[in-house]
């Protein structure tokens, strides 16, 4: 079965950048993450934003009653590990091993960009305000990873991420290369569906852009 991609960029750089580009809970057709992809695209990437829902988002406005609860174990690694390694084995299949590849990751889609980094498909991820992702995934990792979070965030809370960061700094002793960037006084989400017209989190949000591009590029030229 196929997977249904919001797929962007020219398929001639599909050889040499590759970005994997893992979504939210809103899903691969939400206006915002195309036009993100885009922007990555615009910066020389082949990006691919898979549905890691079956078609099973996240309304961006939910009905009344909607109950996060029962919707989240119709997703987990099970069902949507076998979508992540589906659409990397397509890109081999198609184009061969990607001089460079990548994947970025929103809040839900975060854990899979960290996970991916555990394998050979990438050699760097960037996640933002990352959701559900377990220590032992970021202790597999074996590329460069760049963290973009609020300083106060319910899901990716201070504990957390003090733990993170710990377990960054053992791995940069075997020669993992990390960053992470706290902003203040913005909210969970904020570099994928965040209020831009509050200048704050416009700010973040295309600073984390910026950071991530920057990264990719120093991760392509210098550090795998």
């Amino acid at each position: 079965m196929a997977v249904e991609s919001y797929v962007t960029g020219d398929e001639a750089n599909a050889k040499d950048k590759v970005l994997y580009f893992f979504t939210d809970v809103i899903g691969h057709k939400f206006i915002n993450a195309q036009l993100i992809a885009d922007q990555y695209a615009e910066t020389g990437y082949y990006v691919i934003a898979p549905d890691l829902f079956n078609a099973d988002p996240i309304l961006l406005n939910p009905p009344e009653g909607f109950d996060f609860a029962q919707w989240l174990p119709h997703h987990g690694i099970d069902v949507t590990q076998p979508i992540i390694d589906k659409i990397a084995e397509g890109v081999k299949t198609k184009f061969g091993k990607p001089k460079f590849a990548a994947a970025v990751g929103f809040c839900f889609g975060a854990k899979y960009a960290i996970r991916l980094l555990s394998t050979d498909t990438i050699q760097s991820a960037s996640v933002f305000h990352p959701s559900l992702v377990e220590i032992s995934e970021v202790e597999a990792i074996k590329g460069s990873l760049l963290i973009s979070a609020p300083d106060d965030d319910y899901i990716y809370t201070t504990e957390l991420r003090h733990e993170t960061e710990k377990t960054l700094k053992e791995l940069g002793k075997k020669g993992i290369k990390y960053r992470q960037v706290l902003y203040n006084g913005i909210g969970h989400g904020f570099a994928i569906r965040g209020d831009i017209s509050l200048p704050l989190t416009k700010y973040a949000k295309e600073r984390a852009f910026n950071d991530t591009v920057e990264w990719f590029q120093l991760t392509n030229d210098y550090l795998v």
